[in-house]
């Protein structure tokens, strides 16, 4: 898989030979990065490497590490330890139970207040679909909350963002950013659990098996099904952009590149108007961005306010609120 050079790791193992005399690089395939060449890479003009992760590989991280997490940290790996139960075993009552279990939790420990802190947890390698699955569901709870979700709708919603990306864990492999990638496995995953799950079908709700098979289907109809607009299913269209956006953020992508990304995206495989909600929920600059002041200082944006051009900063420590209140406007966003 490709990842930034910026999100690389001890232990990553890289998969193409790289030589460089000017910036001192000579790599082999199948080396295996450690701290000294990931800052040799780091310091070259190399931005995306193709590495490959050993089977016991699994890195944790907190995106952005001088802020609080969207959601504790125990319940985190608790909600992890039931989806990898939920993905290792397809027996129908233990799964029924899990998934109704974690969904109701989320819904009950999700308190969102009006701006909050979109920081979560990543992991790399064998745990790394896990925390994709529960990102994306966070992010997809967040959203249905925000436009008053039915209860009902809610929790069928977040059971689908949950096992969206299953049929992955059914392969044994994974392509992270599988948007319009024209890639076997990321053709076939959502056929391969589309499949394997018709034993739950009197257990799971029909509208979360369909979701499953249809959900890379284009805004704009040019998917493989050829389903278009509102014939695709919310389940769908509201997951899609909080699997996209947790799906960039993983790889490396800043948040502030990650959301620009499905912006450029807008109306052709995403909805807009899910696009538009994710837009109310990060603001311009969301979480993470890494931005330059009009005083000159550098800092990272902790959440939006009222008005999206004026977030609170994170500078040397301290919060800075931006706006006309402090006379501090932000500058530029640093990529």
């Amino acid at each position: 898989m490709k990842v930034k050079v910026t999100n690389l790791k001890p232990g990553m193992i890289i998969q193409e030979d790289i030589y460089n005399l000017k910036n001192r690089l000579n790599f082999k395939k199948g080396e295996v990065l450690d701290e000294e060449s990931i800052e040799l890479l780091k310091k070259s003009n190399i931005v995306e490497l193709e590495v490959s992760i050993s089977e016991t590989s699994s890195f944790l991280k907190k995106n952005f590490q001088d802020f609080d997490l969207i959601i504790d940290e125990k319940l985190y790996f608790k909600w992890k330890e039931s989806l990898e139960g939920l993905f290792s075993h397809f027996s129908k009552e233990e799964f029924f139970i899990n998934l109704n279990n974690i969904s109701e939790e989320i819904y009950k420990n999700l308190n969102i207040s009006k701006y909050f802190i979109l920081n979560f947890m990543n992991s790399f390698g064998n745990d790394s679909l896990l925390y994709h699955s529960l990102n994306t569901a966070i992010l997809v709870s967040i959203i249905a909350k925000k436009i008053d979700t039915p209860y009902i709708m809610y929790i069928q919603t977040v059971k689908f963002a949950l096992i969206h990306d299953i049929g992955y864990a059914m392969i044994n492999d994974r392509i992270i950013n599988d948007f319009d990638s024209d890639d076997k496995i990321a053709l076939i995953h959502n056929v391969v659990a589309y499949k394997k799950l018709q034993k739950l079908k009197s257990t799971l709700n029909h509208e979360i098996l369909d979701s499953i098979l249809y959900h890379h289907e284009r805004y704009d109809g040019k998917g493989k099904f050829h389903l278009k607009g509102e014939k695709i299913s919310p389940l769908v269209r509201i997951t899609q952009v909080a699997d996209a956006y947790t799906s960039l953020i993983e790889l490396g992508y800043t948040p502030y590149q990650a959301l620009s990304w499905i912006l450029k995206r807008c109306g052709f495989i995403f909805d807009p108007y899910y696009v538009g909600m994710l837009y109310e929920i990060t603001g311009y600059y969301p979480t993470g961005t890494t931005v330059k002041l009009s005083d000159g200082n550098i800092g990272t944006v902790i959440r939006r306010n009222d008005i999206e051009f004026f977030p609170d900063v994170f500078v040397n420590g301290n919060i800075i609120k931006t706006g006309p209140d402090t006379n501090i406007y932000i500058k530029e966003a640093i990529e």
